[in-house]
This record gives structure tokens, C-alpha cells and sequence, in this order.
């Protein structure tokens, strides 16, 4: 048996399979296909406490015919492509190559017997050759796509329809998913929990919750997955909803649609008392799914049905919305209802024809430690990391269990979780995220400032802001102030929606004793026009020529177009803001319209430390039904990059060259772990490069080269890059500096286990941030140019050492 360390990373390890590789249900066959499904991933499973599978069946309607009878045989997700394929408007005929066919020429029938059997030797196998408690989750999915369903769509159809204000809403013809609120009507066939039928307009909440009471138990479950946004959303898939359709927004309750929801899960959880919970959820954010559908997330927490907020969507593989992932992600972190959260990976699809990793991803790692650069800051101001860790799925469409997949993917999960974040990043976000349901719930009108806070982050995050830590306001409000000052260290980024005077007090409070905070979005409150030294004019809307005089993007030598074209509606109200009459605020940004000025970003220091502020506006256009917003046309500018451009004021030059106007920014995060900065992204376009300068100087990576001479130097990273920089180099000269890692030879004090060389240094200011643990008990040695030991006696400055005009070659050892 494997011994496994004591010193955990995860607290759970779960990997997710589908029945396809069970090409046989001899008892030595089962037992050998989970032998080897464990076995490739068992690195993954030795970092955690404890571990899971989770079961993809069939789309749950095995949990909805169930009977109590275990040589009852079920359908099971044995296709590859749409199932009810008739729900599904671009499958266009019978012979549409998109329609499911069988995996396998000769797929096994499955009996809950044989299911029951399957799920058994999970965990007996798991004990007995890996050592591990392992549970096994059921799945229940919404949607038709992953096996034909006769209880769904001809038994039962009222359960695929959603009731609201006496109606019955859907934003598309064809597909549909079920409603977790809907009612069932009456039939006599035997269930489990209904051995004499279903009863006239049944809860759906209520007779799923009773099945499950009788399901999960008599099969082995140990907990269930409500998959792709069931009992979260009825339009999971698309930034539009039953409260905007695209042209209007606030169209519907919040009281009565948030109450519908509730309703599901009040019933469940009295029916099947007791099972852990876990969803899926959309894949938006909180502020985006609570805009589009009143989803009261804060609710489900308060009451305590989850134990885990839903994890990062998988979505960014299939469109490249990565922005839209890492914001989703952040503002689902942001407050969590216990101790933990997850981070999930799509590694392969047993559904249909993708295995992102191969297919999707060109194995490249950026969805792994670009998610994974992102945390949440916790009451006492330290940073927390994931504790659980899932994989969909690891097996393909065919049934392989791929090795190779697993092999290639399991070094970067390990990686990304030594370099962990432990303390917050560059940005870290204060999200709202009591205020928003708030907002929300008090006034449907102000939906618009819901939607425009998370929609303006994901285009900034897009544009290459470096935003990978996030603060919920509720844990804001815990922290002490010893907490509060570890803040210190960081850019705050606060919305204003929801800000009252009370937490704008404790924020310039931080300001004051050194904190930066950027703001975004409209200012109504009055202290905090006070605070920015702004007044408010009549609202406008419509085009406006934007006016920038921060330092931007290289495009072709050329600036961009500065059209904004300002939609109040879904844009936090109309354009209002002007600087006050003697204002000591310096104006980076301003729109103006026929003779009308409007600030759009400014600044100001306050005693020690500094602020600023952004407007922002979205750059979407009315459209029809469609997964994401639709931008406006090319001319029109897209002003969340300006959140990247404020970072100037604070001493961060990020900008990036591009060889045209159409070159999709690099996403970039600034992560730290034992003192270290650590550059992640991803560069969709790899003919972009990053100029990047820092307060403390131009950053080094270990076996890179960097033109210096300047406040920032140009980058040609990797499409996939993770680089460590514990240098910052300024020098007046112009030299090309490397940084490389190098032997660490033992010097007359000790024997180093480190040593990062830099080469070609003319007359710099270096500024290096070892391990504290090892700054703070001398062990760091500079040596200069191969032959003498600096005298470091007053360069430590607490967390970082200053060396001072340094010329030729330095060895940094530790």
C-alpha cells in the first residue's frame, strides 16, 4: 500500500468518469478499469486529505425512473453527440452527423445492479490498493444532450417549462432544460418514493428529493452534483435571462423569481436530509447571473445548503472567454459558505467530440495556473487557495482512461499549487457581494448597475488586467486591523455600487496610512464625491470622443479609435461626473459630446498613500438570443483597458505591443508566493509583447534576456506563461540583462540551495526579494562580478534588499 505525506495541499481530490470505459461488467474487469483510472491520477489523490468520484450515468432520469428494483435496466450516456436531438434547432435533419450515435458497436446494458456494483468496487479498490476513503457522487444534468430521455421530453415535458408571473418564458424555441420549480403532472407509474405514481402538480423539488432519499443510499452514493446550472438557472447558458432579453433589463420580480428558486431547494433539502449538495452553476457571475436572474446566491449560504460554492466554468476552453471564467470565478469566491472552493479542470469530454487538453487547450497549461493564480482573501487578511481540486473528466468519448493526458496535465497541477498565492496579489478585487443582491432586491430598476459591475471586469480582466485576488466585503467587515493592513501591499479595486459611507471611511482610512485603492463605476454617494472631489451634471448618453493622456497599447505605432458610444441602460446610469471647482485631482481621462465634458478617470494622493478613479462603460449592442453580449463595432472603444492604464498612477506600466488594432490583448496576472512575484498569462495572439515596469523597477525572469534603459522593459513571452521574478532592475543605460539560474556553490558562510545570476548591469538599482524566512536570518550573500561579498549591512528593507549602483555581475544566493 502507498504511503502518503502528512502535509496535505487539497483537502479533496475528486476526479470525475463517465460508465464508457466499463467495456465489460465482469467483476475482474471493473475492479482493472479502476485500478488503472486511480493509478494515473494518483499524484493528484496523495495531495489531498480525502477523495471522490463523481459518476456521469446518464442525465439523471436513471434517478427519476428509479424503482427500488436493481435488475431494473436504464439508458445511459453511451453516445457521442446531441441525444433528443429534436431539442436542438441546428441539427438540421435525421441523417445530421451532430445526432448521438453509439460510442461502441456493442455498448453493455446497465442494471442498477451492475451500477451498484461499479460504484462498490470504486471504493473497495480505492481502500485496498491506494489506501484512500473514496466517495462516489450521482450527477443530475438539466439539459437533453447527453442521453435520450423518455421521462423528460414524453412522459413529462411540463417539467422543461418555466412559470413566471402567470406565463410561461423562454428565450429560445427548441432547447429547453428543466425547471427546477416546475410541476409534474399526474401519472400511475410505480416510482421509488411514489410506488402508486406521481400526484397531480407535484413539485419537482419534491418528488427529485424523495427519489434521491431513496436512489443515492440503496446505490452507494455518498452526494450529488446538480450539473450545468440546474437549480440555479433556467437559461444557464446564455448572458440573458427571464429578467433581460437583451433590449430591456428589469422585466421581471426579484421577489418572485429568487422565491421560485428557494422553493426548489427548501423541498429538497426536506426530502433528502442530510446528502451534501454540490452544483455546477452557470457560467457567469454572481453580479452577471443575479442581473439576468435574480439568482440569490447569498441565500443558499445563509441557509446552508452548499458547502462549496460552483466552481470555475469550464466554458473558457470551448470559446476562450477567459475573462469571463476568472471573473465568475472571483465573484463566486469572493464569499464562501464554509471553508474551501474548488478549482475544476476540463481535461477531456466524454460527451462529445472534444478533449480539450488535445483539442482545445494544444496543451497549453494557461487554465491551469491562470485559475489558479486567482484567491480569495480571508478575515484574517491571509490568502486561501483551493482545497479541492476536480478533473472533468478523465476518460474521452471513446472510453480510453488517457494516461498521457493525465501525465502531462498532473505536473502543472502540481506546479501551480507550489507557487500558490500566499499573500494577495497586484489587484485585489473588493467584491460586493451582499450589496449586489441588495441592490438588486431593493429596486429592479437598478439592474443595470448590477450588470454592468461584473460585464466591465471581465472586458478589463480580457484587457489584460492583472486582477487574481479577490475580497468579499462581507469578510471585509471581520477583518481586524492588523488584517486590514496586510491590504497594504496590494491595488484595492472597489466598485462604488453599494458603497456607503460607513465602509468608504474604513477604505480612507487605508488610504490614509499608505493603501491604493482604484474605484470604478458611477458616484452617488455622497461622501465619496466628496472623497474623488467630484460633482455631479445631467446624465448623457449616446457617442463621445474619449480623451486619454496615460501612457497606452502600442498598436502599429498607431492610437487607437477613442469613439465610446455609452449605453446608460446597461452602463451604470448616463455619463454626470465633473472635478470640482479647485480640485487637486489630476484628470487621466475624459469624454467629451458636443462641447459637453465629463471626467472619466482621475487621481489624487491622500496624505500617504493614493486613489483613483474610473468611470467605464460597456461596449455591447442590443442583439437577439446569444450565449455573450454582443460588442459594438470595431470603431467604438472599449474603455475597461483604462483599469490597466490607471495602474500608472500607482506605479505599475503595464502596456502591450500589438501588431494591429485586432490583436486580442494577453491576459496577465501578478501573483506571490514566499515573497516572489509570479507572472502568469496567456497570449492568444503571439505576436503580442508586454512592456512592464514596476515601482521597484524592470522585472527579471529566471533564463530571460530584457533590453533595460528605461522605466519599462519589452517582453516576447511564452503563449502559456508562468514566470518567477524576485529581481527589479532600473538603470539609466541601455544594456541587455540576463537573469539566469545558476549553480548554488557553497561560499565561506555555507553551503547555498539557491543562486539567481544577473549579467550586464550598468550602474543599477537592484531590488531582490528573497524568501523572507531567509532575508530575515541572514542568509542571503550577493556576490559581485566572481569575486567579492558585498557588505549588505543596511540594504535589508523589511521584506526586500536594495543594492545600489551595481555594474557588471551579480550572484544572488540563499
Amino acid at each position: 500500500m502507498p504511503t502518503h505525506p502528512t502535509n496535505k495541499k487539497l483537502k479533496r481530490a475528486s476526479l470525475e468518469m463517465s460508465l464508457k470505459p466499463f467495456k465489460s461488467l465482469e467483476p475482474s474487469a471493473i475492479d482493472a478499469v479502476i485500478a488503472e483510472a486511480l493509478r494515473q491520477w494518483q499524484p493528484l489523490l496523495d495531495m489531498a486529505e480525502t477523495a471522490s468520484m463523481l459518476l456521469w450515468v446518464s442525465d439523471g432520469s436513471e434517478i427519476l425512473t428509479w424503482n427500488d428494483d436493481l435488475e431494473q435496466p436504464f439508458e445511459w450516456a453511451r453516445y457521442i453527440g446531441f441525444a433528443n436531438e429534436e431539442m436542438f434547432s441546428h441539427v438540421s435533419d435525421s441523417n445530421d452527423p451532430h445526432i448521438a450515435k453509439r460510442y461502441t458497436e456493442s455498448p453493455v446494458s446497465f442494471t442498477y445492479g451492475d451500477l451498484k456494483r461499479v460504484i462498490a468496487s470504486i471504493k473497495r479498490i480505492a481502500k485496498q490498493q491506494y489506501g484512500l476513503q473514496m466517495e462516489v457522487g450521482a450527477t443530475f444534468d438539466a439539459g437533453p444532450e447527453f442521453a435520450y430521455s423518455d421521462f423528460k421530453y414524453k412522459d413529462h415535458p411540463e417539467i422543461n417549462r418555466a412559470e413566471l408571473g402567470g406565463t410561461y418564458v423562454n428565450l429560445k424555441s427548441h432547447y429547453t432544460v428543466v425547471c427546477s420549480w416546475s410541476k409534474l403532472k399526474s401519472d400511475a407509474v410505480s416510482y421509488a418514493a411514489y410506488p402508486n405514481g406521481i400526484p397531480e402538480d407535484l413539485p419537482f423539488g419534491e418528488f427529485l428529493g424523495k427519489q434521491c432519499h431513496h436512489y443515492l443510499p440503496a446505490l452507494g452514493f455518498d452526494y450529488i452534483w446538480f450539473s450545468n446550472g440546474f437549480a440555479i438557472s433556467y437559461f444557464p447558458w446564455t448572458y440573458l435571462g427571464a429578467n433581460y432579453d437583451g433590449t430591456n433589463l428589469g422585466i421581471a420580480d426579484y421577489e418572485e423569481i429568487s422565491s421560485k428558486m428557494l422553493s426548489f431547494w427548501d423541498i429538497f433539502k426536506r426530502e433528502c436530509p442530510g446528502v451534501h449538495t454540490e452544483i455546477r452553476g452557470t457560467n457567469y457571475g454572481t453580479g452577471m447571473d443575479i442581473a439576468k436572474d435574480y439568482i440569490p446566491m447569498l441565500d443558499l449560504y445563509d441557509r446552508e445548503y452548499l458547502d462549496y460554492p460552483a466552481p470555475n466554468s469550464p466554458w473558457g476552453a470551448l470559446n476562450y472567454d477567459f475573462g469571463l471564467e476568472i471573473t465568475g470565478h472571483l465573484s463566486k469566491i469572493a464569499e464562501i459558505p464554509k471553508d474551501t472552493y474548488f478549482y475544476r479542470f476540463y481535461a477531456n469530454d466524454p460527451w462529445f467530440w472534444q478533449n480539450p487538453w488535445w483539442d482545445y487547450y494544444d496543451r497549453e497549461p494557461h487554465d491551469i495556473y491562470c485559475p489558479l493564480a486567482a484567491a480569495r482573501v480571508n478575515a484574517n487578511g491571509d490568502v486561501e487557495p483551493p482545497g479541492v481540486v476536480q478533473i472533468l473528466t478523465i476518460d474521452t468519448e471513446y472510453g480510453e482512461l488517457d494516461g498521457e493526458a493525465a501525465a502531462e496535465i498532473l505536473q502543472h497541477i502540481q506546479k501551480a499549487f507550489k507557487d500558490a498565492p500566499d499573500q494577495p496579489g497586484l489587484v485585489t478585487w473588493l467584491y460586493p457581494f451582499r450589496e449586489i443582491h441588495e441592490t438588486a432586491k431593493a429596486d429592479n430598476q437598478a439592474t443595470g448597475r448590477v450588470f454592468f459591475h461584473d460585464w466591465l471586469i471581465r472586458n478589463a480582466i480580457n484587457e489584460g488586467l492583472p486582477l487574481n485576488t479577490v475580497l468579499g466585503t462581507d469578510t471585509f467587515r471581520m477583518m481586524s486591523e492588523e488584517a486590514k493592513a496586510k491590504m497594504k501591499g496590494t491595488v484595492l479595486l472597489v466598485s462604488t455600487l453599494g458603497l456607503s459611507a460607513e465602509r468608504l471611511s474604513e477604505i480612507e482610512e487605508l488610504v490614509q496610512e499608505g493603501a491604493h485603492v482604484l474605484f470604478y463605476g458611477d458616484v452617488r454617494e455622497p461622501a465619496l464625491l466628496e472623497l474623488l472631489q467630484l460633482t455631479r451634471d445631467e446624465e448623457l448618453e449616446g457617442d463621445f470622443q474619449l480623451h486619454i493622456s496615460l501612457k497606452q497599447d502600442e498598436v502599429d505605432n498607431n492610437e487607437p479609435a477613442h469613439l465610446l458610444r455609452h449605453r446608460a441602460e446597461i452602463g451604470d446610469g448616463g455619463l454626470a461626473l465633473t472635478l470640482r471647482a479647485g480640485s487637486n485631482a489630476q484628470v487621466h481621462a475624459s469624454a467629451t459630446q458636443q462641447g459637453r465634458e465629463r471626467v472619466f478617470a482621475i487621481s489624487r494622493a491622500v496624505n500617504k498613500g493614493r486613489m483613483g478613479w474610473m468611470r467605464g462603460s460597456l461596449p455591447f449592442e442590443p442583439a437577439g438570443v446569444t450565449h455573450l453580449p454582443v460588442r459594438q463595432p470595431d470603431e467604438c472603444y472599449d474603455s475597461s483597458v483604462l483599469l490597466r492604464y490607471m495602474l500608472q498612477v500607482f506605479g505599475y506600466a503595464i502596456t502591450q505591443k500589438k501588431q494591429n488594432q485586432s490583436s486580442q490583448a494577453a491576459l496577465f496576472f501578478v501573483s506571490r508566493h514566499e515573497n516572489a512575484f509570479w507572472f502568469t498569462g496567456c497570449k492568444q495572439d503571439t505576436t503580442v509583447q508586454l512592456h512592464l515596469g514596476m515601482p521597484e523597477g524592470v522585472p527579471l525572469f529566471p533564463g530571460q534576456s530584457v533590453q533595460l534603459g528605461g522605466a519599462t522593459g519589452l517582453y516576447a513571452l511564452d503563449r502559456t506563461f508562468h514566470e518567477e521574478c524576485r529581481i527589479f532592475v532600473l538603470q539609466k543605460d541601455r544594456t541587455k540583462v540576463l537573469c539566469r539560474e545558476n549553480q548554488a556553490f557553497p561560499t565561506w558562510k555555507r553551503q547555498s540551495n539557491r543562486n539567481l545570476s544577473v549579467w550586464h548591469l550598468s550602474n543599477a538599482d537592484v531590488t531582490v526579494f528573497p524568501p523572507v524566512e531567509a532575508l530575515q536570518n541572514g542568509l542571503v550573500e550577493v556576490r559581485l562580478n566572481d569575486k567579492e561579498y558585498l557588505d549588505l549591512s543596511g540594504s535589508v528593507h523589511q521584506d526586500r534588499l536594495l543594492l545600489k549602483g551595481i555594474t557588471g555581475k551579480i550572484d544572488i544566493l540563499w
